[in-house]
């Protein structure tokens, strides 16, 4: 009995990344289909995608990817199903260890290893490594939804993290610098449906210091001024930005019409001044014509 190998359908959800996605899309040649969604990109990311992709469909622009991840998943056409970002890559050693896992069937999940580079550098010692993400999945066994970073949920318990020393990772080509860290945090934890910090009462600096703990322990080198160190920090800074969105929202600020109030205020204080110095110039006019008129000879 001839045993059909089972087809692989691949899905990337890009926008604007087209000096990174033909790498990632030359690494997914061996899959049976690949599938681009760009998010309406203003470079060449459908370009370079419609040189290599099986399929380019474009849709609206939308702040993250997890509001997209169903509907390229709904354009899938086999069984197992490979999704990456358009700053992930996979490793060499991932496409014949994705086919000979397929073919056995043994699980309904894979997760990989990514190695991180943040700030354009991997570092192993940092707190980041090993940290693995869902990324290959038999069809039922994985749902989308679109609470950013809580986004994918596993429906099978049959599950296989990938050990790191196999080789087999995917290379996430995610932010060239801090301010990009920066723009991406804001970006994230600006979305009403993400994954939120843990409740840490009001204690916000003691939140902070509890966040800057945390991720460096986590690291490996913890040599002052050095790169994990760095990157530590970095985590952190998206931890504590978070907690204080959550905080600002608790308190119900909303500074935008508390300038507008400020605005009025000032505005009417400047009035009230303008019409006081007006009514002193006509005053002093006053007395001075008056005088003018008393005066002798």
């Amino acid at each position: 009995m001839i045993r059909v190998r089972p087809k692989i359908s691949a899905f990337v959800v890009a926008y604007n990344r087209a000096h990174i996605l033909g790498t990632c899309l030359r690494a997914l040649r061996f899959a049976d289909e690949v599938i681009v969604v760009d998010k309406s990109s203003t470079d060449d990311t459908r370009a370079v995608a419609a040189r290599h992709a099986t399929r380019v469909v474009t849709v609206p622009w939308t702040p993250t990817v997890e509001e997209t991840r169903a509907y390229a998943l709904s354009l899938c056409a086999h069984d197992w199903i490979l999704f990456l970002d358009d700053d992930e890559c996979l490793s060499p050693a991932a496409p014949a260890f994705i086919r000979s896992r397929v073919a056995r069937g043994t699980s309904d999940i894979y997760a990989f290893p990514l190695r991180h580079y943040i700030l354009g550098v991997h570092d192993e010692a940092a707190y980041y490594w090993p940290e693995h993400h869902i990324r290959l999945f038999r069809r039922g066994a994985v749902s989308f939804s679109g609470t950013v970073h809580q986004g994918v949920h596993a429906r099978s318990e049959r599950l296989t993290y990938i050990p790191p020393e196999t080789g087999v990772c995917i290379h996430h080509l995610s932010h060239p610098d801090v301010a990009g860290w920066i723009e991406r945090t804001n970006r994230y934890t600006s979305r009403p449906d993400r994954a939120r910090p843990a409740e840490a009462g009001d204690d916000l600096a003691g939140f902070a210091h509890a966040r800057l703990h945390h991720w460096l322990s986590r690291t490996r080198d913890k040599t002052p001024g050095g790169y994990p160190e760095a990157a530590a920090v970095l985590r952190a800074v998206y931890d504590i930005v978070d907690r204080l969105k959550c905080w600002e929202e608790t308190r119900g600020l909303d500074g935008h019409a508390l300038f507008r109030e400020a605005c009025e205020r000032l505005d009417a204080a400047h009035l009230a001044y303008a019409n006081r110095s007006l009514l002193r110039r006509l005053k002093d006019a006053w007395i001075t014509r008056r005088a003018c008129r008393h005066r002798p000879g």
